[in-house]
């Protein structure tokens, strides 16, 4: 169940990359309810590695976005890359718990 419900948290708190969303892409590096709702998450799962590797690669991205080192659409790719990995290893390891469970 927590794992399912931290699945959830981390699509709807993410910088989604479709190729709609790259036309207007936002940058959520300067949105305070983005940034609220990350450190909620963290003050509620504080030892959830998922959410503080995404935390931490959000802070990086967002530095070098502001200094220009990168493009807003490089950070959104990098962000989608990673979340998708977090996404991946969270459902590997439920399929295996419900395996598991019904053997």
């Amino acid at each position: 169940m927590t794992n399912s419900l931290l699945m959830v948290l981390l699509c709807v708190v993410s910088l989604s990359v479709t190729a709609a969303e790259k036309e207007t892409a936002k940058n959520y590096c300067h949105d305070p309810a983005d940034k609220k709702e990350f450190d909620a998450l963290l003050r509620k799962y504080p030892t959830d590695t998922g959410i503080i590797r995404l935390f931490a690669m959000r802070q990086g991205l967002c530095e070098m976005i502001n200094k220009q080192q990168i493009s807003l659409e490089t950070g959104i790719d990098l962000w989608a890359i990673e979340r998708q990995k977090i996404l991946m290893e969270r459902t590997k390891k439920e399929l295996n718990r419900l395996t598991k469970k019904t053997l």
